[in-house]
């Protein structure tokens, strides 16, 4: 073997190594999620009760076009805290109610706070409030925080007691957009019958036929108000106002299939063209955000209207 050939077999004996190498190196940088920094805490029950209701796939973001910087804090009972509730089986049983309380251990931080200790209140996924304090430790309702840690998108504190929300219902679509400031949107979205579709309740109230989470793009009130004469026109067309809602909601598995040209199909049928880096929709401008049980609205400064709702 000349010495030619003998060079070129060694550097493709190193090229085999180095993509070896590269391939290993992509593989120790797999997603770090929620049930991972859950397993590493021994939150058994915790684990399982998140992964069977689907509340897993919400804390690792799955499926959710994020405009700005965010992160999950998460109190998360501990085995011996599921244990100490009675009736544990018939909560798990019953899927609205479990679903309610996990949200109640989850707050979404939109860059609020640094640390959720430097706040003595917060505003959970269910709509309640956690009161934290901060006297012999971190506290949360009173509950005892004794361990933590960092997952891909947020943190997890082990807490020891289930925390549970005084109200029997859940923050949905609707209220979210109220909270941001779109009132006129969460009120057309309750009047045309579109909020338990939002909200993953399924139909007729049927868990496994439940769909999101979805990603609203609510307008405004100041958008609706500026594009009063245009939407009064839509909602004298058949099925117009349903058309004109449903172009602002993506379903999470079309955000995650968006194709090269940043555009995502909607509920209506039609594709919105969705830059993350400018924080535009079509020509509308995202202005803020807030999570919900089964998703994330965003506000924008404008009313979207579909190319068949326009001609």
């Amino acid at each position: 073997m000349t010495r030619k050939n003998l060079i070129f077999l060694s550097l493709l004996f190193i090229a085999g190594w180095l993509c070896m190498g590269s391939c290993l190196a992509q593989n120790n940088t797999t997603a770090y999620g929620v049930l991972d920094g859950a397993e590493e805490l021994g939150l058994i029950k915790f684990s399982e009760l998140a992964e069977s209701t689907g509340f897993a796939n919400t804390l690792d973001n799955q499926g959710v076009l994020l405009f700005d910087s965010g992160s999950f804090v998460i109190f998360a009972p501990s085995d011996d805290a599921f244990a100490a509730i009675e009736d544990m089986n018939s909560l798990i049983e019953n899927q609205t109610e479990l679903e309610r309380i996990l949200s109640y251990h989850a707050v979404w931080n939109s860059g609020a706070f640094v640390n959720i200790s430097d706040i003595d209140s917060a505003r959970t996924l269910q709509g309640e409030n956690l009161s934290i304090e901060i006297t012999d430790g971190l506290k949360v309702n009173g509950a005892n925080v004794t361990e933590s840690i960092q997952y891909d998108n947020g943190i997890i504190y082990v807490i020891d007691k289930v925390l549970m929300p005084e109200k029997s219902s859940m923050a949905g679509a609707a209220k979210a957009a109220e909270n941001l400031g779109a009132t006129d949107f969460a009120s057309a979205i309750v009047a045309e019958g579109l909020e338990d579709r939002l909200n993953g309740q399924g139909l007729m109230g049927i868990t496994t036929l439940g769909e999101g989470p979805f990603t609203i793009f609510a307008p405004s009130d100041e958008a609706f108000d500026a594009a009063k004469s245009t939407v009064d026109s839509i909602k004298k067309q058949d099925m117009g106002m349903i058309d004109l809602l449903g172009y602002h909601m993506v379903e999470a598995k079309d955000l995650i299939n968006m194709t090269e040209s940043g555009s995502a199909k909607t509920l209506q049928g039609e594709s919105l063209a969705v830059d993350s880096v400018t924080g535009y929709v079509s020509m509308a401008r995202v202005l803020g955000s807030e999570r919900y049980n089964n998703g994330v609205v965003y506000l924008i400064d404008q009313v979207l209207v579909p190319i068949s709702l326009s001609m």
